[in-house]
């Protein structure tokens, strides 16, 4: 059982530091973005993402790492019961233990994707910058020094 709190607690910490921070655009270096004050590209970015908070739903992204802890847990628990007929161990407890793992990475892997946008979201936010004149080549979830 000790050992199953350590993996969980790697695999938790792991699962921490893949979580980033919400998606941005990524903008081209065109004569709009070269001659506006880094500190105003910061603001229209910033209005931008705003505006399609407001205006844009986005899922209900709680539920969706419920669901994935509850498969993962499952999966687990599967994996488990058979390694533990396999190798002639506790199949009790490697049927608890897939299944605590399972559920964690289930719920660790809805939670890297929470700061995903959704395609909606982003043409929303494309085309208000694109309104300013800017040109939103992607989106990724860097920190932008260029503005």
């Amino acid at each position: 059982m000790r050992k199953v709190l350590v993996a969980l607690t790697l695999i938790s910490s792991v699962g921490c530091a893949s979580m980033t921070t919400p998606q941005t655009p990524d903008l081209f270096p065109n004569d709009k973005l070269n001659k506006t004050a880094r500190g105003q590209v910061n603001a229209d970015v910033n209005h931008c993402l705003s505006l399609a908070d407001e205006y844009i739903k986005q899922p209900n992204q709680y539920g969706e790492m419920a669901k994935e802890g509850l498969v993962g847990g499952a999966v687990g628990a599967g994996t488990g019961a058979l390694a533990g007929v396999i190798t002639g161990s506790n199949a009790g407890r490697a049927t608890g233990a897939g299944a605590a793992v399972g559920g964690v990475l289930g719920v660790l892997h809805a939670a890297s994707k929470m700061n995903e946008r959704t395609p909606s979201y982003q043409r929303f936010v494309e085309h208000c910058l694109q309104k300013q004149g800017y040109e939103v080549i992607g989106w990724s979830s860097k920190s932008h020094p260029n503005y």
